[in-house]
């Protein structure tokens, strides 16, 4: 999710039950007379609920189109060695004159977004060890993300516009001592990159009573530093939680050093910053809630 238009990007194409219909009977007919559901439009994709296992996934823009091949390509190859859920494509669908680009039929995974039901101390727990798991060496051909892919120290002068617009907006942030935090952080020396989710905010989490329930949109998947992720996590889970997230993190691969922890805290900084100055809720009082938690707000 980039803050370039600080809000959500007008679509490209509008996804009605008829489109979704035509594009089944085209390409997954045997799946056409199934019952359409409840549509669910982010940033980048339309999800609509198809029976009750499935569900159509279609770029709403252009840009999205470009970023989907990481979930029809990487995501089979690997979420197998994961062990926690994703909506990993089952089907795809070809280009037509209505979409002018691949779109794909998903599990359909039950839960509850964290922003809506906070993942409880076993959550945050599950969250920690799912990471864990995803965090695995990746190829030389495996895609980077524009924005977070880079080096924190790359990004500061991204950093301190986004506080800068927050400043303008009223909100109290402490801007020398977050930059004193995120300088902390981007000062130290990255480790070997994995792979990283790379957007972890509350509406692409699954809660279920409690548990973790999923994760969702990989169109951001990439190429980084662990602590990106671990700084989002943070984020979505809080300084309360954290401690239950670097337990299940620690369990499931070499612990976590001061280093890293350090790097860890600049990203929850620069996320939550980049959440805050977003105009769409729930995302913008989630992102000042977390710089209360992180105590750059008073």
């Amino acid at each position: 999710m980039s803050t370039t238009g600080w809000s959500a990007p007008a679509a490209d194409i509008v996804v009605t039950p008829a489109l979704v219909r035509s594009l089944l009977e085209r390409d997954h007919p045997d799946l056409a007379a199934l019952p359409l559901g409840e549509a669910y439009e982010g940033w980048d994709n339309v999800t609509v609920r198809l029976g009750d296992a499935l569900a159509v996934r279609i770029p709403r823009r252009a840009h999205a189109a470009q970023l989907i091949e990481r979930e029809h390509v990487w995501l089979p190859r690997l979420a197998p060695a994961w062990g926690f859920a994703a909506p990993v494509p089952q089907r795809l669908g070809g280009p037509s004159d209505e979409v002018p680009w691949a779109w794909a039929v998903v599990p359909w995974l039950p839960g509850a977004r964290a922003y809506d039901a906070p993942l409880g101390g076993r959550g945050a727990a599950d969250l920690g060890r799912a990471l864990a798991r995803l965090h695995a060496p990746a190829p030389l051909d495996a895609p980077r993300n524009p924005f977070r892919s880079a080096p924190l120290a790359e990004r500061a002068e991204r950093f301190d516009d986004r506080m800068e617009r927050l400043l303008d907006d009223g909100v109290a942030i402490d801007a020398d001592l977050a930059r004193e935090h995120f300088e902390a952080g981007a000062t130290q020396r990255r480790p070997l990159e994995t792979w990283a989710h790379l957007d972890l905010h509350g509406a692409n989490v699954l809660s279920d009573r409690g548990r973790l329930g999923g994760i969702l949109d990989w169109g951001d998947l990439g190429v980084a530093d662990p602590a990106t992720d671990l700084g989002q996590a943070w984020c979505l889970v809080g300084s309360s939680r954290m401690r239950d997230l670097l337990k299940g993190y620690d369990d499931a691969v070499t612990p976590l050093d001061e280093a890293a922890l350090l790097r860890a805290r600049a990203e929850a900084l620069a996320y939550a910053v980049t959440l805050a100055s977003l105009d769409e809720q729930p995302y913008r009082d989630a992102g000042r809630r977390a710089l209360v938690d992180l105590d750059v707000v008073g």
